[in-house]
């Protein structure tokens, strides 16, 4: 018997898919160490992390990072984060969700330095590309070791390492052709049509942001840094059952949908700006909704 070591997932603020995937992948759910986060953020303490690493240096280990984590849309320090994997071995993957669309702005990409960093990067286009809802992108610097992971092996099927065939590169056999919808974004809008929709849907979030922010009903619990406001309503006492309550009247109204989440323990909304279609004209259907839902 081989004493095989236990894979040590580290995260800050993991979504809730790394726990799943822990658990479809067999390694476990307690495979993933969480690490504090920066005080008042969803961002990794980087001092924290370098800690664990250097108490498990023997220790396989994954850092998933994030790059806008769903609540406030924080990014972990990726440069720094980057340049531990100078001293320590682990793999880096990067979360990139919505947040990776911040490269498409000059304004914005700052936010996204070192993602090159990575090891694999994975990016939802359902969210800001306006398509399908399982249209998904990964990337990835080895793709030699997914095609030995994920190859299927059959004489009817042929394909080679050295060739792959798509059903050698994911877990599914049988798929659609889910990359045509995102193809046909990039040709119909292009770099500035993403561009565009990217500055517009984050401008729109802070005004939304600074309305809550000088509003007596509501109070901001996060800075918005993108495209997501995260708040929740002005009162001592705040529980999920309200929460629960006050979108069940908001979006009912049919004007506007948010989702209700939980930041730093405090029962909170999350307003997200996405859509295309979306302007400004649109800000004032949001906050006359929210006021008369109050």
């Amino acid at each position: 018997m081989y004493d095989i070591p236990q894979i040590k997932i580290l995260s800050g603020a993991p979504h809730s898919s790394i726990f799943k995937a822990t658990s479809m992948l067999g390694i476990g759910r307690k495979t993933i160490h969480l690490i504090p986060c920066q005080e008042n953020r969803e961002a990794i303490d980087i001092e924290r992390l370098t800690e664990f690493l250097v108490q498990n240096k023997s220790a396989p280990c994954i850092v998933v990072a994030n790059a806008g984590t769903v609540n406030t849309v924080d990014f972990d320090d990726l440069v720094a984060i980057g340049q531990l994997k100078k001293h320590y071995r682990f793999w880096l993957h990067v979360d990139a969700d919505f947040g990776g669309f911040a490269a498409c702005s000059p304004i914005h990409r700052e936010l996204v330095k070192g993602m090159d960093y990575a090891d694999s990067i994975t990016i939802d286009a359902h969210k800001w590309l306006n398509v399908p809802y399982d249209s998904a992108m990964q990337f990835t610097r080895h793709k030699q070791l997914q095609v030995e992971v994920f190859q299927n092996n059959a004489a009817y099927l042929g394909g080679s390492i050295e060739n792959p065939d798509f059903f050698d590169l994911t877990p599914e056999n049988s798929r659609r052709f889910r990359a045509l919808p995102a193809w046909f974004t990039l040709k119909a809008y292009g770099k500035r049509g993403y561009q565009n929709l990217i500055e517009q849907n984050v401008e729109l979030a802070k005004q939304l942001g600074n309305k809550i922010n000088n509003s007596s009903h509501f109070k901001l619990l996060s800075p918005v840094r993108l495209n997501v406001v995260c708040f929740t309503l002005d009162k001592e006492v705040i529980t999920t059952e309200m929460i629960k309550q006050f979108l069940a009247i908001l979006n009912q109204k049919g004007k506007v949908f948010m989702t209700p989440t939980i930041y730093n323990g405090v029962p909170a909304i999350r307003a997200a700006f996405s859509n295309w279609r979306t302007a400004e004209k649109d800000l004032e259907i949001i906050w006359d909704a929210l006021i008369a839902s109050v």
